[in-house]
């Protein structure tokens, strides 16, 4: 089974993240391109308690057309 790929976006805790997938016994990987979210098979983009700077951050990485596809 492929990692679960969680987007780095620099404003959400990965590590939660990557610890509830642990538990779940899946492994993680954090990716922060738009190559490895285009041909991922599990993505997750964590959440933040403010969208508008999680949103703003997808812009300056250039990765908001990625997650489109």
């Amino acid at each position: 089974m492929s990692a679960v790929r969680i987007v780095a976006t620099g404003v959400a805790n990965l590590a939660s993240v990557r610890a509830a997938f642990a538990r779940l016994g899946l492994a993680t990987e954090v990716v922060q391109d738009a190559a490895a979210i285009a041909s991922a098979h599990r993505l997750v983009l964590p959440g933040v308690g403010a969208f508008a700077a999680g949103m703003q951050r997808l812009r300056e990485l250039e990765l908001v057309e990625a997650l489109r596809e």
